[in-house]
């Protein structure tokens, strides 16, 4: 197929783009003006952004397919405008183009966060959010899922495929951040939180995301989750892979006010790692799906990705170690 991808320069984006052209795809990818490009040279560059379609969306009109992953990912210092623009008015108008334009296959790709917390239970593609936000970043991804949710209502040719998290080469996620700091010995403290949240390598996703778009049925929703974790449970792990001691655990209460004083001198243009957004995450809330619908009609291993999360998780810890060591 001729796809067309938004999101192409981003940590998942860079590795779908090239999963997708591994399997035959002819890419189109849409990169912002002015941003260095990092990705495979078999796929084409259209210069672009959100809030500009008109410029592109002949491009996008002309391709057999689209998948939606450009979206702002952050917790805690968060320019929300910005966040909104993205997530919720981008998406907007990506689809209505892609839907005007005829395009035959529509992906959304949204997240667990979109569907909310599943108190312990392990939920499926029907869940829907109870209105408690622990985020803005969670906010957005709902109301986005709500637009794609809409269209599809309407007859649109439209999926939505739904991750939970994502780890692998080139993330900067705050998961990533996090380990990183550690494996290196830059996280003196950790919090003590039952939080509960599940984790894929970017390598399942991107086969799940190329299943959905290539089989999935139009109208249907497909979870690509991955292995249950804890953030206080990986650390663990990787003090063992890094032989490191585990760092000492402090509880969200005594993190409150430093929290407070950090948000107060984010103003200031201080990127700060704590802020009462990451304490609300850290809540003991869980946020669990099943990808039975994914493993039955697209055949996407969730069960062998599950599996092989230890060894891939590893190898990642080991790649930040080494990453560090080289700074």
């Amino acid at each position: 197929m001729k796809i067309f991808l938004t999101g192409a320069n981003g940590f998942i984006g860079r590795h779908l783009t090239q999963h997708l052209a591994a399997a035959g795809h002819e890419i189109i990818t849409l990169v912002r003006p002015g941003v260095a490009v990092d990705i495979p040279g078999s796929a084409r560059l259209v210069r672009g952004d959100l809030a500009g379609v008109e410029s592109w969306q002949d491009e996008l009109a002309a391709c057999d397919a689209l998948i939606h992953l450009a979206a702002r990912y952050r917790i805690g210092n968060v320019d929300r405008a910005e966040m909104a623009a993205s997530n919720i008015e981008g998406t907007r108008r990506v689809l209505h183009a892609a839907w005007r334009g005829g395009v035959g296959r529509i992906v959304h790709v949204s997240s667990t966060a979109a569907l909310g917390e599943t108190f312990g239970r392990l939920g499926d593609e029907s869940q829907r959010h109870n209105g408690r936000f622990r985020s803005f970043y969670e906010q957005t991804k709902h109301v986005a899922h709500g637009l794609a949710e809409v269209l599809k209502g309407r007859g649109v040719p439209l999926m939505i495929a739904i991750p939970g998290g994502v780890f692998g080469s080139g993330d900067g996620s705050d998961l990533a951040q996090a380990l990183g700091q550690f494996v290196q010995g830059r996280l003196p403290a950790q919090v003590a939180s039952g939080s509960r949240f599940q984790l894929c390598s970017v390598e399942a996703l991107c086969d799940g995301l190329r299943r959905v778009v290539e089989q999935g049925v139009c109208g249907r929703d497909y979870l690509l989750t991955g292995q249950t974790v804890g953030m206080e449970q990986l650390i663990t792990r990787a003090a063992q892979i890094c032989h490191l001691p585990t760092p000492r655990t402090v509880t969200p209460e005594q993190l409150r006010w430093p929290a407070r004083l950090c948000d107060a001198l984010r103003p200031l243009g201080l990127r700060l790692p704590l802020s009462r957004e990451t304490l609300r995450v850290m809540d003991g809330s869980t946020y669990l799906y099943s990808s039975a619908r994914a493993e039955a009609e697209l055949g996407w291993p969730w069960q062998q990705v599950c599996d092989e999360f230890d060894s891939r998780f590893d190898a990642y810890v080991r790649s930040l170690r080494t990453a560090g060591n080289r700074v």
